[in-house]
């Protein structure tokens, strides 16, 4: 299949921030779109506007994000003015389907990503994203291979919409049965998480192998309001690496939630692990049930970034970690949204089997895509 430079099949616009004093939330002027953190799964969300545009995208553009990170993609689906973290790609389409190349695109953004370049954050230039080389095959084919694409991937999107309903009716179980945490309306005991649990915070040593078989769990691994019991990297310690690095071992039945970056991340783990000093760990005492815990602090990220110190990222020491608040209502009354919990997560699981049958599919229809095997 011919590879051809991505500036032959698009028209590829820089964006650029127009003046400060245009940017307005009022809704006067144009949307604007200033990077990454404006986009969606598939299409971005207007939170600013400005009413001075410099660079326009049109709608079916697609949104590059240029810098911090280099690589993520949406489709623009309104007239709007692109910052200088994005750049909007316009397809040909006479020789180019603009869903082909997005999914192209998707399908390679680790690889993209690399060529980013910068100490503080990864950017690429405009030079280097013209230079990208796309294999072309002809067009009928390209809309075919975004066909089957789009089909394939409209099913493990339907499977992620179906867990975030499970996800929505646990947390709406949570608030009939205590109410909002932050509130408290139901006038729950409410005290500083650690007094009714010993915590663990990690060792700032990052091990310099991975040998072992105790799983080595990092934010990304968090399977959040739910259980993590593996790294998603098959990597792990092994007794003496931990010794090395004087890690300390989250015993199973722990929470666990992000202190650094995106905070109120929080999950049960199901199986001994070592963390990295982004995570900080509760075990709980005889008056709070860790699901119960998982779900209470969930609630707490609003307390979590206001107390957080923020340098690059927000922070959280390890005394804010601790006196995060949360809820205390009986035993028995958690121990029933435990039970209920189950049943919901029973079905969870099988819709979770159903996601990686379909992520599974479409990673393999991707593979075949790109080399001419669709």
């Amino acid at each position: 299949m011919k590879e051809v430079r991505l500036d032959e099949i698009c028209i590829v616009i820089a964006g650029q921030s127009p003046p400060s004093d245009s940017y307005n939330q009022d809704k006067n002027g144009v949307p604007f779109f200033q990077g990454k953190a404006d986009f969606g799964s598939m299409y971005p969300t207007v939170r600013y506007w400005c009413n001075k545009p410099t660079k326009i995208s049109l709608p079916n553009d697609i949104l590059f994000s240029v810098r911090a990170p280099v690589g993520p993609t949406n489709i623009n689906n309104i007239e709007a003015c692109i910052g200088r973290g994005l750049s909007a790609l316009r397809c040909k389409e006479d020789v180019l389907e603009m869903k082909y190349l997005l999914h192209y695109l998707r399908a390679n953004e680790n690889k993209i990503s690399d060529l980013g370049t910068g100490s503080t954050f990864k950017a690429i230039t405009i030079s280097e994203l013209k230079k990208l080389q796309i294999p072309l095959p002809p067009l009928p084919q390209q809309k075919k291979i975004a066909n089957i694409l789009d089909a394939a991937d409209a099913l493990r999107q339907n499977d992620k919409a179906l867990i975030a309903k499970y996800d929505e009716l646990t947390q709406a179980l949570f608030l009939d049965m205590f109410g909002d945490p932050v509130s408290n309306p139901k006038g729950w005991e409410k005290v500083e998480t650690i007094k009714y649990c010993d915590s663990i915070v990690p060792g700032r040593d990052k091990p310099k192998s991975f040998t072992g078989s105790t799983p080595w769990v990092t934010t990304n691994d968090l399977n959040h309001l739910g259980k993590t019991s593996i790294s998603k990297s098959n990597i792990g310690l092994s007794d003496n690496e931990i010794l090395q690095v004087k890690a300390k071992i989250i015993p199973e039945g722990s929470v666990i939630m992000t202190c650094v970056g995106d905070l109120g991340v929080v999950t049960v783990n199901t199986s001994k692990m070592v963390v990295n000093q982004q995570l900080h760990a509760f075990i709980c005492g005889p008056k709070l049930k860790n699901d119960f815990l998982m779900y209470s602090l969930s609630f707490q990220k609003p307390y979590m970034y206001k107390m957080s110190s923020s340098t690059t990222v927000p922070y959280m020491n390890k005394t804010v970690c601790n006196n995060t608040p949360t809820i205390v209502p009986p035993i028995e009354l958690q121990n029933q949204f435990v039970e209920r919990v189950a049943v919901i997560e029973e079905q969870k699981a099988i819709a979770q089997k159903s996601l990686e049958k379909s992520e599974e599919l479409f990673n393999s229809l991707l593979q075949k895509a790109f080399k001419g095997e669709l």
